[in-house]
This record gives C-alpha cells, structure tokens and sequence, in this order.
C-alpha cells in the first residue's frame, strides 16, 4: 500500500480555527483577498482542496494517511492540499522501487501562471534544459521510502531535492512520465505574494480574467487524466467575481 501524505494544511472550514492559524503576513493577503472577491478566501480554498480529494480519492492502490499513521518502510507519496495525482501513480511508483531503490521522481507538471517576468523565464529554461539541482523536487513530483528519507525530506521538497542528489547511482529512479499536476491557484501562497514581495490588489486583480483563461484551455494530452478537475477550477473560477 502506498501512502499519500497531504501536508499541513489550514482549517478552512471553520473560520474562528481558520483565523487562528494565520500567521501575521498572510492574514494581509488574506484580508485583501476578501476585500476584493465577493466568495471569502478560506470558501474558495476550501472548494480547491475538496476538488484535490476528489482527485486523490481516485488514486489505484493508495490511501491518505497522517503522518503518525504511515507504517517504517513504507512508501510515501507527499502532496500538499491543492495537488493532483494520475490515477496509476501508486501502481507506477511501486514497480519502481521494486528494485529496492529508496526513492523515484518524474517529470514536474504545473498548472499555473507565472508570477512575474523572472518566474516565466524560469519555467522556460526548465523546459529547456531541465531543472535546476535544487528543483529536481517539486510539490508533489517523488515518492520516497521513509525510512531512509525522513519527514523533513517528505515535507519540503528543496530538503528532498539535496537527498536525491545525495544517493548513489540507483539509489533513486527517474521516471519520464507525467505522474502529477501542481495546481497553483489564483489563492496559493506564491501567488498572493506570501514568500515574498505581497502583491498589490490591482496584480490580484490582473490576474484574474489570466487564471480563468487557464482552465479554459484544454490540458496537453499526457496531462488528460487531469481535465475533470481542471473543468471543475475552471467553474470555481468563473464564480469567483469581484465586489462591486
């Protein structure tokens, strides 16, 4: 069996806990999300996390764990809760540990729009000519074994992409398939500008009519097994209307 971890995520559901687990530079995005939109940020977030477990929820092979719950040994496919995973994800990954291997990745997908004029040139040269050392883990592109992977490895994926680079030859397969999708909304932190400059509610704003033309448009082939849950962003999106 082959274990999902969704990492922490925020209470949306019950907005006196919601308001409680906001840390102070967020709480500002936050407070200018809802001054903008008519549908608060923790209702909009929520409906993005309830159409990941959808998603999850037709992943072959796999259950969704608590950390506490994941036996030794066992593999670990680590998401936060806004990701999607191809529904054969579990099956692929543990016939590529077989072998014995500690760990696999594959190729990072990403639905998104760049954040700024540095952000798109990135996702081309990554196109280009690979990732970077230091990206060859993204949110939700490995799965590792833990033990000998830790938690750290499992819940940030700049610690995952230093351990992969650490293992010998073998140590961690790579896969050239299309195995997950990185959903980044219009709500995700790197967007609002949490883990770094904050955006001004006029950026917001100009990036609203660019994140429903996102999910309008269909999904390359090899990212199909996506498009149920894009086509229901794309609904979420078009409800998501400014206050007057």
């Amino acid at each position: 069996m082959v274990h999902i971890w969704v990492r922490a995520t925020l209470d949306y559901d019950d907005e006196r806990a919601f308001e409680s687990q906001l840390r102070d530079r967020f709480r500002e995005q936050v407070a200018r999300w809802d001054a903008l939109f008519e549908m608060p940020f923790r209702v909009f977030r929520s409906r993005v996390r309830e159409i990941a477990r959808a998603n999850l929820a037709q992943v072959e092979g796999a259950v969704v764990s608590a950390w506490e719950d994941v036996p030794a040994g066992a593999i670990v496919l680590p998401c936060d809760d806004d990701d999607w995973f191809r529904p054969d994800v579990a099956r692929v990954v543990e016939q590529a540990l077989a072998g014995g291997a500690a760990g696999v990745r594959w190729t990072s997908s990403f639905l998104e729009v760049p954040t700024h004029w540095r952000h798109a040139l990135g996702i081309r040269r990554a196109r280009l000519l690979g990732p970077r050392p230091e990206f060859l883990c993204t949110t939700n592109n490995y799965a590792l074994r833990a033990p000998p992977a830790s938690r750290l490895e499992l819940e940030n994926h700049l610690a995952a992409s230093r351990w992969v680079r650490e293992q010998r030859s073998g140590g961690v397969r790579v896969l050239d398939q299309r195995l997950s999708l990185m959903n980044r909304t219009l709500a995700s932190q790197t967007s609002l500008g949490h883990h770094g400059v904050a955006r001004s509610a006029r950026t917001v704003l100009r990036k609203l009519p660019r994140y429903r033309r996102l999910y309008e448009r269909p999904l390359a082939p090899e990212l199909k097994w996506a498009q149920p849950y894009a086509d229901a962003m794309r609904a979420l999106m078009h409800e998501l209307e400014r206050r007057s």
